[in-house]
């Protein structure tokens, strides 16, 4: 198992230099999306090493907290007029910082790490605060994903992954580096001026340009202060600096930070083959829901069938988790296929093609007759042993969806919106206008339709009630808090206080809303 020769690698690197990381730190800091034996050795071995005496200041916080307070670079910005502004909107907001702390003690530790081995100054560990109120699946209206909020392409570029199975955008490790690595670029693009740089995160180098060149200004003469920009960019960086200000000395500020240890609490376990989430925290003792917070990369019921296979989990958990794995044989892992029905298919010659049965697919797919449509797709297990299907079986849909939307479709001949429509079973209205183009556009082969809102029109039931256990809710289009209150019928006052919202708030699709007092749950 990967997991043996990680732990054997790190120990011998440890043991020739005695600054490494511990063992368990270090196995957190591989990326998702880098988890081959070459990979690991080369971030292993090429990963500056800090000083003897700066590991010693560092390891001297018992809180994270004070641990970016040392590390702001940024200080002497904070005192312009639109910091002041921005910070009023943080002063005695306990609540929120409360939440801020909750969702951010499992990733920040790792975060500051990555920020400080590139020497980099640590407001930046405070952009998620802003970007997703370090929420991994924040969703915006342009649909921009994850604690840094990227947009599909730009995630593309700086090499995230996204597929049906995974989305590197929701991986908290896999996103904070492509988001450093294009800070750096943006930062070296803008003359070394941080302040352009975060103006660029958010809303595009060529706004930034264009808003320069508008001033009659260069790159070198520019100042973030005097541009024209959008106003969500000209608050997006006081913001920043506000809160930084603010963990500079919080309690002038009304507010106390929940300490974070100063400590890595997570272990990636290496799996070496796809494996269902609700079998592997039942290896590692885990809550099912516990585990896809550790774990919002995965977008259904298992990891990767491919790449990754790598699992966050508690550095309690890790050695149940591995000893589990090591016991299973290789035909008590369920590994899984997609297979896009084409024309003249039947359920039977694809079975037989795939080397399955009909009734195992008619199970795992939903399907009650043998009425199949081409485009859909449907989900092979490679096992035909039905027991091992449990899991998948078991009545809880709410985190799968099958014969599954794609985030983005590629155009094929002889499609249109209503044939896309009609096999994803969306409204060709609402996919023409998230795509900004006509109902009746002639659609190009190859061209790329972004259907990302679906995730909002499917997960989400018609009517459910606050009593049925569900814990959040994600916002559909025309929905609104009144109407989320009288569904789940919960006092309106109720549903603003959980959600720190006021009542002309504007909500968006995909948007995860609270629908249980968040003292019962973790958000």
């Amino acid at each position: 198992m990967r997991i043996a020769f990680l732990c054997s690698l790190l120990v011998f690197l440890a043991a020739c230099q005695s600054t490494v990381s511990p063992i368990t730190e270090s196995i957190s800091s591989i990326p998702a999306a880098q988890s081959d034996e070459a990979a690991v050795i080369e971030q292993a071995i090429n990963s500056p090493v800090l000083a003897i005496e700066e590991q010693d200041v560092i390891e001297s916080f018992d809180n994270l907290w004070d641990r970016l307070q040392a590390r702001f670079q940024l200080i002497e910005h904070y005192e312009h007029p639109a910091v002041e502004q921005q910070l009023s909107n943080y002063v005695n907001n306990q609540a929120y910082f409360d939440r801020i702390s909750e969702r951010a003690q499992p990733f920040l530790f790792w975060i500051v790490g990555e920020i400080e081995r590139r020497e980099l100054p640590m407001e930046l560990a405070l952009i998620p605060i802003v970007e997703s109120t370090f929420n991994p699946n924040a969703y915006s209206p342009e649909h921009a994903v994850g604690l840094w909020q990227f947009i599909g392409p730009t995630a593309r570029s700086f090499g995230l992954q996204q597929d049906w199975w995974y989305d590197g955008r929701r991986d908290p490790r896999a996103s904070t580096i492509a988001a450093l690595d294009y800070l750096e670029q943006l930062h070296k693009e803008f003359g070394k001026d941080w302040l352009l740089a975060l103006a660029a995160y958010n809303t595009g180098q060529g706004n930034v340009n264009r808003a320069i060149r508008r001033a009659g200004l260069d790159i070198e003469t520019a100042n973030f202060w005097s541009l024209r920009l959008a106003n969500e960019t000209r608050s997006h960086v006081p913001k920043i600096l506000a809160l930084a200000k603010l963990v500079n000395d919080s309690a002038a500020y009304g507010v106390e930070l929940t300490p974070i240890a100063n400590e890595e609490p997570l272990v990636l376990v290496e799996v070496d083959s796809q494996i269902d989430l609700i079998q592997a925290a039942r290896l590692a003792q885990l809550e099912y829901s516990e585990l896809r917070r550790l774990n919002p990369g995965y977008l259904q019921w298992a990891t990767h069938p491919d790449n990754p296979q790598v699992i966050a989990v508690p550095i309690k958990n890790a050695e149940l988790l591995q000893t589990g794995i090591s016991q299973l044989g290789p035909d008590q892992f369920v590994t899984w296929d997609r297979y896009e029905i084409q024309p003249g298919d039947t359920l039977g010659g694809i079975a037989r093609k795939l080397g399955t049965r009909v009734d195992v697919l008619q199970t795992v797919n939903e399907i009650s007759g043998s009425r199949i449509i081409a485009g859909d797709s449907l989900l092979v297990p490679r096992t035909t042993d039905l027991s091992l299907l449990a899991n998948f079986n078991r009545g809880n849909q709410s985190a799968r969806r099958i014969l599954p939307t794609p985030n983005v479709y590629l155009v094929r001949n002889g499609d249109n919106l209503w044939t896309i429509a009609r096999r994803f079973d969306l409204r060709s209205a609402e996919i023409a206008q998230w795509n900004n183009i006509s109902l009746n556009s002639t659609l190009q082969p190859g061209q790329e339709l972004n259907l990302e809102f679906a995730l909002s029109e499917t997960e989400a039931p018609s009517t459910v009630s606050a009593t049925d256990g569900a814990e959040e809710y994600r916002v559909r289009r025309g929905d609104s808090m009144h109407v989320i209150a009288n569904r789940f019928r919960i006092d309106l006052s109720d549903l603003l206080n959980w959600n720190e919202m006021q009542a002309d708030e504007l909500i968006f699709p995909g948007q995860l809303i609270q629908i249980t007092p968040p003292d019962n749950n973790l958000n």
